[in-house]
């Protein structure tokens, strides 16, 4: 069990609204306790110079994250502009599987047969081009031209979290992307790293949401997510190659207005879609407040902290082929198994509630 560092005692932890320096004065109080002290959580704030400091208690790290959206709010008048419901950071529904869904894998739960899939597969770009001309909304269309047939730059057309490919140098076509040092090192091939760019697209709502019907159905872009869920696992070989690899890493998912279910807490459960997570507590806390205007009093913000103990437990950073790149995802396959570590714990600061959830994700070769 990991023990918080001995500058936190527990009447400190107890007592930390005390700590709290003006001007805001605020509470920030612990309304539930789940674990002893030994299973609390801490994290790693980053410091102003961008490295990350000292482990913290988490409701410190809380605290200042909090503080700080708040003064983001009162300089730009008080409120957000709505931000679509269905970002692929934000989970409005916390639909989570069987632990026997993750160990049957993508392919049954799809409902499609296999020689069906491989044959697709085996087709490459086509196929895909085929799933989203059929079955895709009007605007996957116009995100699959783009990604296939454009280069960086030529779809200025701004979507709810900005213009695709900001930031990027203009020119870029999909073999570019393909010939990027990570996909090389993780043997991606052209219709792999399309189905990822796809997915950070607009069009991730076409994608995940027939997988929350929970398997009821046919799915409807087999090949396009096997590319997915194929490319997520190869590039765990891009972290092996890191610095680092066999370290734990934390990463965050943020859910507005959710409880998490006690079945889930005592078996664990299995994300249906691919699943959008980020290195960046501040993105997973503003995605769990949910946007919108009139202030953060009275929200409920569910948080999931993802222990990655070594490289073959991460999911693969999306971000140097990513459509919206400064999103800093860390994205895992779907029928990603989430196992509750014990550790859990709820906080109120700024009449904002906050769940903390600690899981172990884990996911097949």
């Amino acid at each position: 069990l990991y023990s918080p560092p001995p500058s936190y005692s527990r009447g400190a932890l107890n007592s930390l609204h005390k700590t709290v320096s003006p001007p805001s004065r605020r509470r920030t109080q612990r309304v539930g306790r789940y674990a002893p002290l030994a299973l609390q959580i801490h994290v790693r704030r980053k410091l102003p110079s961008g490295k990350p400091g000292e482990l913290e208690p988490l409701p410190v790290v809380l605290r200042h994250v909090l503080e700080s959206l708040q003064a983001t709010l009162a300089q730009s008048g008080g409120g957000e502009e709505s931000r679509e419901d269905l970002h692929r950071f934000a989970v409005q529904r916390l639909v989570t599987g069987r632990p026997v869904d993750s160990a049957l894998g993508i392919m049954t739960f799809m409902r499609v047969p296999d020689e069906v899939v491989y044959a697709g597969m085996a087709e490459g770009l086509a196929a895909i081009e085929r799933e989203v001309a059929s079955r895709g909304s009007d605007d996957d269309r116009v995100c699959l031209r783009y990604i296939l047939h454009a280069r960086t730059g030529d779809l200025p057309r701004r979507w709810s979290n900005g213009v695709m490919d900001a930031g990027r140098p203009a020119g870029m076509a999909l073999q570019d992307f393909v010939d990027l040092p990570d996909s090389v090192t993780a043997g991606l091939r052209a219709p792999h790293v399309a189905a990822l760019r796809l997915y950070t697209s607009n069009c991730f709502r076409s994608l995940n949401t027939p997988l929350r019907s929970a398997g009821e159905v046919e799915y409807p872009f087999p090949v396009t997510l096997s590319f997915i869920s194929d490319a997520i696992r190869r590039l765990r070989a891009v972290n092996a190659s890191q610095r680092g690899a066999n370290q734990p890493l934390d990463l965050w998912r943020g859910m507005a207005n959710l409880d998490v279910a006690d079945a889930f807490l005592a078996e664990g459960g299995t994300e249906f879609a691919p699943m959008s997570t980020t290195s960046s507590l501040e993105v997973a806390i503003a995605y769990a407040l949910g946007g919108g205007s009139g202030g953060l009093r009275g929200r409920r913000a569910l948080l999931f902290k993802l222990r990655a103990n070594s490289f073959i437990d991460r999911g693969a950073d999306l971000s140097y082929c990513s459509c919206f790149a400064a999103e800093a995802e860390v994205c895992y396959p779907p029928l990603t198994f989430l196992a509750p570590s014990g550790r859990r714990e709820a906080f109120e600061h700024g009449g904002v509630t906050f769940e903390v959830v600690e899981v172990l994700p884990s996911f097949s070769s």
